[in-house]
């Protein structure tokens, strides 16, 4: 009995416990998950396998293959870098090469010539602001002003502070009679260098110029902007004298004649005397349009006071008319603004006769009996000259500054 529950017993032992059972194929469950954790995480790799010896060469032949290009592409960018700064430098050599024949053209009164070496030389080198101003001074030369008007302002944009782009400029705006517009760029040039004389003498002579478009001749102007300096001093000055003057004329003064400038083809002569005749009884109007003028004559001097005090400036046919005393009526105004003034009087005294004399010696008859306004800027006596009026010999005479 003992003996069969000796082998009983071991034999219970030996028997397979539940708990043990689950508790062991839990662990084993543990263990192989675990391994496979561990075996996704830290992956054994063969280092010496083709397909990783493959996997390596192909990063590397990337990475190569990449710099490749890098310095390929550093490598054009530096041709192409190098390759542009030769050909400036050798447009620039060829530009310089270009100017130097243009000049000597100029100074061979080859203008045309040297227009198209320095337009070529602009080609090679667009920048350069002396190029321009050289092409505006042959351009006046051959007065074409446009065009030296445009290079010179060209000229300017690239070198606003240089003071021979607005002398060219002034040079152009005088060859288009455009003088107030040419007065000022003188002036900036005399603003930029004041020891320009070049400059100065040019600007004297654009007022000069704008003085005689308002009737007075070449020696008054001059002689006027000597005690005034500006334009607009000799004007104010003027006008000022003169309105005094008118003040004490009566009905038998003889300044009864106007001059009017700005007459285009359009206005007739209806169109003026409807203008005028507002101011008082006119005996007679010329119209000269060939010289883009006409002469109004009213019956009294104080008639045409009035008219020139109030129409100046008024817009007929599109233009704003111009008015003024016919030349010998300025030459007595300025005559007697001479002897009224003081300084202007020491300057003449003791010396030469006054403009206003010296110019009466160029009113005597031409050839004997011709009328010198005929031949120069026109009679406003018209059929009523006591000198001979020669159809042929018109403004013969004429200088270009004469109005």
């Amino acid at each position: 009995m003992k003996e069969e529950e000796r082998w009983t017993a071991v034999h219970s032992r030996a028997r397979c416990n539940p708990e043990s059972v689950a508790a062991v194929t839990t662990e084993s469950k543990t263990n192989r998950q675990l391994s496979h954790w561990m075996s996704d995480e830290e992956p054994e790799w063969d280092i010496s396998s083709a397909f990783v010896t493959n996997a390596a060469n192909n990063i590397k032949l990337k990475g190569l293959m990449n710099r490749a290009k890098q310095i390929s592409r550093e490598n054009k960018e530096n041709e192409a870098r190098s390759s542009q700064e030769e050909n400036t430098e050798e447009m620039r050599r060829m530009g310089e090469s270009l100017t130097l024949q243009g000049i000597k053209m100029f100074e061979q009164a080859q203008y045309t010539e040297a227009v198209d070496m320095f337009t070529e030389a602009i080609f090679c080198d667009p920048k350069d602001h002396r190029l321009y101003g050289n092409r505006s001074y042959c351009h006046w030369f051959l007065e074409r002003y446009s065009s030296a008007l445009s290079d010179a302002r060209r000229s300017i944009q690239l070198a606003p502070d240089w003071p021979k782009g607005y002398f060219r400029k002034g040079c152009a705006l005088v060859g288009l009679k455009r003088y107030s517009e040419a007065e000022k760029a003188l002036e900036k040039v005399l603003e930029l260098d004041q020891n320009c004389k070049e400059a100065s003498k040019k600007l004297f002579n654009c007022r000069v110029l704008q003085l005689m478009e308002m009737g007075f001749d070449e020696a008054q102007s001059k002689e006027l902007l000597q005690k005034f300096t500006t334009v607009q001093a000799v004007v104010n000055q003027f006008e000022a004298r003169t309105l005094k003057l008118f003040s004490q004329q009566d009905q038998s003064g003889n300044c009864r004649s106007l001059w009017v400038g700005n007459v285009t083809q359009e206005v007739t002569e209806k169109d003026l005397c409807d203008l005028f005749k507002i101011f008082g009884e006119i005996e007679s109007i010329r119209v000269l349009h060939e010289r883009f003028c006409a002469f109004v004559n009213f019956k009294n001097a104080n008639m045409a006071a009035k008219a020139l005090d109030k129409l100046q400036g008024v817009e007929l046919g599109g233009n704003k008319l111009v008015m003024r005393y016919p030349d010998r009526w300025i030459h007595r105004t300025v005559s007697s603004m001479q002897r009224s003034s003081s300084s202007l009087a020491s300057n003449t005294a003791g010396t030469q006769p006054s403009s206003a004399a010296s110019g009466s010696r160029w009113r005597a008859p031409l050839n004997g009996d011709e009328c010198f306004y005929w031949r120069t800027t026109g009679c406003f006596y018209g059929d009523k000259c006591r000198f001979k009026h020669i159809p042929d010999q018109q403004g013969r005479d004429k200088k270009s500054w004469q109005p």
